[in-house]
């Protein structure tokens, strides 16, 4: 018989989580906010049933499978960032596997994840939670510019501001109390986080739980644009650099993951390395968007985690094995100024390329483009892959100055 697998609005990576499913033979039942959703995000035709409910609300999830022929499953996943807490909330009440209610809010809320490492002495930046501008003042004086002024449970890196004086935080202290809901009408809280800038390079770290063990790890390398905004340009995995660092970035991200209360399956831990050695930066309770992990760890690794998180919920253990031994890389497209968005010229070359696996343009002629200030300022992406990240690397510099955004 079938396994029956629900997945909680998928989405972005989450749309690999259908496949995966797919692939395993499960009947996959997707749980989503409106019936037009598997179009938008790609998986029409990927999935066995469709049931419709705010997935903002546990309540209003739970009162969809109960009243539904799917009361009895043998996997509830959570297949987009925003969900995971509430998909938490649900599987404590119907008593499933997956992750406990504290690991998933700590992770969705950043704010609340900075008091456990400051409880648990996981190095992380210092941090102070405000709600106005007085606040926030108040905060600078042990919390000095410059800084870094964001949302506690918002992602992608919108409206994350880097703060040098007292004039921007009132620009963007004002600007952020405009914006109420992020991604699927989600709310975004009215206490926002301060945070200590930390200098040094960023990593992210991929890593997989099996029962408290860790069953994969890896780092990957990440390029981000300079102050006021940080943008990921570019991914490389496995990293190339700091490698003599490596396995003190990971012991961090397992020390703060553990600190959460995370058990089980993956993870995507965000990592500064400082003067002072890695610290922190966020740690999300899923696998690695912007194409790692459905990209660059197969391409590299032979592994798809998506696959191993569902052989996970549906068997409770599981056992990862890399299958090669290369390295892929992902770099961003974006426009040089801002305008009405024309072409990309040279994809045709970089197509021909032997490293070249695919690309994505994301924006239409006649969009509107703009230089990069968050990730939604994509224009689109291209992957190569390859046995040596250094080579890919270089590749990639020399692909930049050959592709050209045309914007009018």
């Amino acid at each position: 018989m079938k396994k029956r697998v629900l997945l909680v609005e998928p989405s972005f990576y989450g749309v690999s989580f259908v496949k995966a499913a797919r692939s395993l033979g499960c009947e996959v039942i997707c749980i989503v906010s409106d019936v037009k959703n598997p179009k938008i995000y790609g998986y029409e035709g990927c999935y066995d049933d469709l049931l419709v409910a705010d997935i903002r609300d546990p309540k209003s999830i739970l009162n969809a499978i109960d009243s539904s022929k799917y009361c009895k499953f043998d996997a509830l996943i959570p297949a987009t960032d925003y969900v995971t807490a509430v998909t938490a909330r649900v599987a404590k009440v119907l008593k499933t596997f997956g992750t406990s209610v504290f690991a998933a809010t700590c992770a969705r809320n950043k704010d609340k994840a900075r008091e456990v490492y400051a409880q648990k002495e996981v190095p992380s930046a210092k941090f102070a939670v405000v709600r106005d501008y007085e606040e926030a003042i108040q905060a600078s004086k042990s919390i000095p510019f410059p800084f870094i002024l964001k949302p506690t449970n918002t992602a992608s890196s919108i409206n994350v501001f880097y703060i040098e004086n007292k004039t921007q935080l009132k620009q963007r202290m004002d600007e952020l109390k405009k914006y109420k809901t992020s991604y699927m009408n989600f709310s975004v809280r009215g206490e926002y986080l301060i945070e200590e800038f930390l200098n040094g390079p960023e990593f992210s770290v991929e890593l997989f739980l099996n029962h408290d063990k860790i069953e994969f790890v890896e780092v990957t390398e990440k390029h981000v644009s300079k102050p006021p905004y940080f943008v990921e340009l570019m991914h490389v995995f496995p990293t190339t650099i700091d490698l003599n660092h490596k396995q003190k970035i990971i012991n961090v991200a397992f020390k703060a993951a553990q600190a959460l209360d995370f058990h089980n399956g993956p993870m995507h831990i965000e990592v500064k390395l400082t003067s002072d050695g890695p610290k922190i930066i966020e740690v999300n309770g899923r696998p690695g968007g912007d194409c790692i992990t459905s990209d660059l760890i197969p391409n590299a690794y032979g592994i798809n985690i998506f696959k191993k998180t569902v052989e996970l919920y549906l068997d409770h253990t599981v056992s990862i094995k890399k299958s090669k031994d290369y390295s892929a890389l992902i770099r961003f497209i974006f426009a040089d100024t801002t305008g009405i968005f024309d072409r990309v010229e040279g994809m045709k070359s970089v197509e021909s390329l032997p490293e070249y696996v695919r690309h994505e343009i994301g924006v239409f002629r006649g969009d509107k483009v703009t230089p990069p200030r968050n990730s939604d300022d994509r224009i689109g992406y291209y992957i190569l892959n390859g046995p040596s990240g250094l080579e890919l690397k270089k590749l990639a510099g020399k692909i930049n100055h050959q592709l050209q955004v045309i914007v009018k």
